[in-house]
């Protein structure tokens, strides 16, 4: 019998509360009583912990120096209501995303110090640039990460002397991978037209460094031209002939990314960036929240990831029938050259970012534990156009989070879903409760506001709550199909 996980039931703060630069305002004022009535709310519910974004816009605002006001008044608040307070060391910009009702920035200094550490003279090589030209400046791009990393440490560094002092009152540290938070390429993000939810999405590897990585990558794994022509059946000369896709759209519509060499190496290499770029970043996490003598270790990382859960198949019956899953390929979170979609054992594709969370449990101090997104959602989710099986693939990443060893939590992926009685009997579905065969050892609702003012979803988070507490006995969760 598996021993029971303790579950934790969290929910999520607003992304700022008030005017982060005017805390005495008469709309922050008032911003800050409903926030305290929301967190006494909170509290007699049962709820064990607070997320808040801790944003980079906001903290650094230039290079070294520090203003934790707004985040002192925040924490205190959290901890006075009788909470613990999860921090998200948000690396990324706010806005531009679902749900995003404020615009926080990465500071223009950020752009000028690394390009005076890379050489750069152009913006746009710190940034992605997708299939469509277009920009995004929501994270530094995967290509720089190891040029970040000094001012990422500086961040987890500075917040680690500041509120030393609040560890006994912090349950985990969530480290944001990038856009919105999560281990992703924005590759359905605003910056791009007609790629959002339920489009393919656009791949997000055109940017010079890019090109200059994919080339490199390439000849590493060949070592040669001639080694690149024989696995290809090209002539690539010099090199200069290796680039991602021309045209993306016929290439997804000839099946190149399944059935050409080239197709397969391209995916390869493009998550391959992306999950070496989460590995750089959570082992930096770990090297200083996790460390011996540090006041957090013993705390648990968080690192979350999403459910690209549009375009990954339909349910005839018991059956799934798999789709293209190309929201979740352009997003990275999955390759073409395993042939390991269809196969339970190996994660459904999902394997390869599992072992990159199990190879991070190896810190005796601290664990890594993922929260993963969409556990509201059932199969079929959006209609036919969406063509989803959300429910599906929620549990077939907690089952290979499971098999390796990683500790999964899980979220809603939008507010908008918990006035429905049936999202929180699917989101406890999935939980590891006795009485069913399932993974997931806690939920943070999005958002605490939600929870507040909507009597469905205060009466559900209540029950939630109380079938956590109670789950010694028989759960009361209803399964659903």
């Amino acid at each position: 019998m598996k021993a029971k996980n303790h579950i934790t039931v969290n929910v999520m703060a607003p992304l700022v509360v008030g005017d982060p630069h005017d805390l005495f305002s008469g709309p922050s004022q008032e911003a800050w009583r409903k926030f305290k009535r929301h967190l006494q709310e909170m509290k007699r519910l049962g709820v064990e912990a607070v997320t808040t974004d801790v944003w980079w816009g906001l903290i650094e605002t230039a290079p070294g120096i520090f203003d934790w006001t707004y985040y002192d008044k925040l924490a205190s608040e959290i901890v006075d209501a009788g909470l613990k307070w999860i921090p998200i060391l948000s690396f990324h910009r706010c806005g531009g995303n679902i749900g995003d009702t404020v615009f926080v920035p990465i500071k223009p200094w950020v752009w000028s110090e690394l390009k005076s550490v890379t050489g750069y003279s152009d913006d746009h090589d710190l940034k992605f640039v997708s299939e469509q030209g277009n920009t995004s400046d929501e994270y530094i791009s995967f290509w720089n990460t190891v040029h970040a990393l000094p001012l990422y440490e500086r961040v987890m560094r500075a917040f680690r002397s500041h509120f030393a002092h609040l560890c006994d009152h912090i349950a985990e540290i969530n480290v944001s991978l990038g856009p919105a938070g999560e281990l992703r390429y924005p590759s359905y993000n605003s910056h791009d037209d007609g790629a959002d939810y339920p489009a393919r999405g656009s791949l997000q590897c055109y940017s010079r460094p890019a090109i200059e990585a994919f080339r490199q990558w390439v000849f590493n794994k060949y070592h040669n031209a001639e080694g690149i022509d024989r696995a290809w059946g090209t002539n690539v000369a010099g090199g200069q002939e290796i680039n991602p896709p021309s045209n993306p759209a016929e290439f997804f519509q000839r099946g190149d990314h399944w059935d050409i060499t080239y197709g397969r190496d391209f995916f390869e290499w493009y998550s391959t960036t992306l999950f070496n770029h989460g590995r750089m970043v959570l082992r930096l996490a770990l090297s200083v929240f996790a460390a011996d003598d540090s006041p957090f270790a013993g705390i648990d990382i968080g690192a979350k990831v999403p459910g690209v859960h549009w375009r990954t198949g339909k349910r005839e019956g018991d059956h799934v029938v798999l789709g293209d899953r190309l929201a979740e390929l352009a997003a990275g979170l999955l390759r073409t050259g395993f042939n390991d979609w269809d196969h339970d054992d190996q994660g459904r594709g999902y394997r390869p970012l599992m072992n990159l969370l199990a190879e991070l449990q190896d810190n005796p101090n601290s664990r890594v534990v993922l929260h993963f997104t969409c556990l509201e959602m059932p199969d079929g989710e959006g209609g036919p156009e969406a063509n989803s099986v959300a429910r599906t693939l929620v549990t077939w990443v907690g089952a290979e989070a499971d098999r390796q060893g990683v500790p999964i939590k899980g979220e809603n992926a939008v507010w908008w879903t918990l006035p429905k009685h049936e999202s929180w009997t699917l989101m406890r579905s999935h939980l590891d409760l006795p009485g069913q065969e399932e993974h997931y050892q806690g939920l943070t609702i999005l958002r605490m506001g939600n929870v507040a003012e909507n009597r469905v979803a205060n009466d559900e988070m209540a029950r939630t709550i109380e079938v956590v507490k109670n789950q010694d006995g028989e759960s009361p969760v209803a399964k659903t199909a």
